[in-house]
């Protein structure tokens, strides 16, 4: 309580000595310049609408005009035109504050311009303060020349001071009001520069007090017409344009889009003539389509031979793409050229007309692209689907990805590295897993691509449409030889590809390797085909629903029995105990392979003799290795499904 009454007292000291010290005679009400009484402070003072600046761009100064210079002087405002662009700085020198930020922020500039005043341009700076002498002028010259640190340039930047007469004249001309301020003794004005050409036409205007040198240089450069600066001044202004609004130079993102479009162009047609004096002759890169350009000499080097059944489908597909931008392109380019002629501006007062928005014209350019991009998304998703998505009839063969080859198998056993043969007029699914990183597995001339990822399977498809040898590629980026990661797809006619397995060596095919690391991992004595083992039965569960542990239900696949060996607690069989230990790190990618096509096989078989009920899914496919009994768990009966 103490403490709260010396607080208040203390708090009641300070008011009352506030209030004293506001009711002694002078002390002002309000600082100098404020809005009167009763005037909110979001209103914009009258004064303001009297100053500011209105860009007169390309309109001629009256150069007959009459001003002294710093040494007292009369002289014509046009002894400053003549042969190099002109800085005005409209100032008055007796100003307490911006006059000063406005010169210091042109010094500043000028120091980081390699343009120099009085070498390639005249500054002249003039008050519009008809009160203002020689004298004055003189000693604001001095300073400012002193702190720009160049002597030379004392004969190229003038301080001007004028009757009330020519004042009017020369301001009204470049656009600049200014107005006397009563409560504060002083002028009120906009704070900018004015850039003139060589003749005395306005070419650039720049705001502020601070004026970036970059610039001020085009601005220069411009009014020069290309008379100061240098080539690389001309390249800017091909990507800078002045904006009149700001009085900065912005980016012109057209025209540089125009500049990187013909180098573009230039780069196309350079690759055209380097690839067609390459594959001239090369009939086994096929890189010419006849099918859509007949014409010899039209033919471009965009695609490589069509050696599948669909790979029309996609190319078909992708010329549209093409064509369609093509015509889109050709399209806007033109209306463009037609509607910069049409809409030209003709003379500097025109005023374009006022234009209404048309909305059968926003329906019509929605509704028609709407239904083109619908058009090309149900085309390319049809493709899609029927190339991932394999036939029950084809022939399998398993794909290996390893940093840096690739590794085929066969269903009758045979091998390969970094090559692949295959029969002509045949359905070919690829089952690809990697034991590294990711990979994908590419062949440009049957269209077929597809991620390779370790620890899951990817299926893709494809039927060869001719024989021959086909490029082979990794198409992601898998480590240091990633380039060196290649290969051949070799297609051979039925006689020929019989001829090709019956004359390589084969170490088994790979439902009989299967079947040997079935057993030698002791799978089989907890996988019986009795059901009475700890182990879901093998035997007609592939490709059937199973329930699991959590009452989900799964189809079990590649993906699922992949699983169930590397990681078998993650998905349990309703009825079984997760009892099987993981095989992870004891049994390679191309095992676990082998070990699904064993699966497969009795699974699509149904169950071998001696079974006694209807198969049960897997709870851990390959089973557990023998364990302590006396760690075991009783058997459980699987449930029938």
């Amino acid at each position: 309580m103490k403490r709260f009454l010396i607080g208040a007292m203390l708090v009641l000291h300070l008011t009352l000595s506030t209030m004293a010290v506001m009711a002694q005679p002078g002390y002002p009400s309000a600082p100098a310049g404020s809005q009167p009484r009763g005037t909110p402070a979001s209103q914009r003072p009258a004064i303001m609408e009297e100053i500011g600046i209105d860009q007169k761009l390309h309109d001629q100064i009256p150069l007959d005009l009459k001003f002294f210079d710093e040494n007292g002087e009369e002289r014509r405002l046009g002894d400053f035109f003549g042969s190099k662009p002109v800085v005005l700085l409209p100032v008055y020198y007796d100003c307490p504050q911006l006059c000063n930020q406005i010169l210091s922020g042109f010094v500043m500039t000028l120091r980081a311009m390699s343009l120099e005043v009085g070498r390639d341009f005249t500054a002249v700076a003039f008050s519009f303060d008809s009160r203002e002498k020689p004298e004055l002028a003189a000693k604001k010259k001095e300073s400012y020349i002193k702190s720009y640190g160049k002597p030379a340039a004392a004969a190229g930047w003038h301080f001007l001071t004028g009757s009330e007469e020519s004042i009017q004249a020369l301001t009204k001309a470049i656009g600049f009001r200014y107005a006397w301020d009563p409560p504060t003794n002083q002028y009120a004005h906009a704070s900018g520069i004015i850039i003139a050409t060589p003749d005395g036409k306005l070419s650039r205007y720049m705001y502020g007090v601070e004026f970036a040198p970059r610039f001020l240089r085009l601005a220069l450069v411009e009014a020069s017409e290309g008379k100061i600066g240098s080539v690389v001044d001309q390249v800017l202004l091909l990507c800078y344009h002045y904006d009149p609004t700001t009085g900065q130079y912005g980016l012109v993102i057209m025209n540089i889009i125009r500049f990187l479009a013909v180098l573009m162009l230039v780069g196309l047609g350079l690759m055209f003539l380097i690839f067609r004096g390459k594959n001239k002759g090369n009939s086994k890169m096929g890189y010419l389509h006849n099918a859509f350009v007949p014409m010899p000499f039209l033919q471009l080097p965009l695609m490589p031979t069509q050696a599948s059944t669909f790979a029309w489908e996609v190319d078909a597909l992708y010329l549209l793409l093409v064509g369609m931008t093509l015509v889109i392109s050709l399209a806007i380019a033109g209306l463009e050229l037609y509607f910069a002629i049409k809409y030209r501006r003709r003379h500097a007062g025109e005023v374009p007309p006022e234009v209404h928005e048309s909305m059968l014209l926003e329906i019509v350019w929605i509704v028609i692209p709407f239904f083109i991009v619908m058009g090309i998304f149900v085309w390319g998703a049809s493709i899609y689907f029927r190339l991932y998505r394999p036939p029950k009839e084809a022939l399998e063969i398993f794909i290996t990805g390893k940093q840096w080859m690739w590794r085929a198998q066969h269903p009758d056993g045979q091998r390969e590295i970094n090559a692949l043969h295959v029969p002509l007029g045949r359905r070919i699914k690829l089952t690809m897993t990697s034991e590294d990183v990711l990979h994908a597995y590419f062949i440009p001339e049957f269209r077929t691509k597809a991620d390779v990822v370790p620890g899951r399977y990817t299926h893709i498809w494809f039927e060869p449409s001719q024989t021959g040898t086909f490029h082979l590629f990794c198409a992601e980026y898998c480590g240091s030889y990633h380039s060196k990661m290649i290969g051949n797809v070799t297609v051979l006619d039925p006689a020929g590809y019989q001829a090709w397995l019956s004359g390589n060596e084969t170490s088994g095919n790979p439902v009989q390797a299967g079947q040997k690391l079935f057993t030698s991992l002791a799978c089989n004595t907890c996988h019986k085909s009795d059901g009475q083992g700890r182990g879901p039965v093998m035997e007609g569960v592939f490709g059937h629903e199973v329930t699991l542990s959590t009452g989900q239900k799964i189809v079990v696949d590649e993906a699922y029995v992949r699983e169930s060996i590397l990681t078998p607690r993650a998905k349990v069989v309703a009825g079984f105990e997760p009892v099987m230990p993981t095989f992870q790190g004891q049994v390679s990618e191309e095992s676990v392979l082998q070990l699904i096509a064993y699966i497969k096989s009795i699974g699509s078989t149904g169950r071998q003799e001696g079974a006694g009920a209807k198969a049960q899914a897997p709870a851990a496919t390959p089973s557990a290795k023998a364990t302590p009994a006396a760690a075991q768990p009783p058997p459980v009966q699987p449930r029938s499904q």
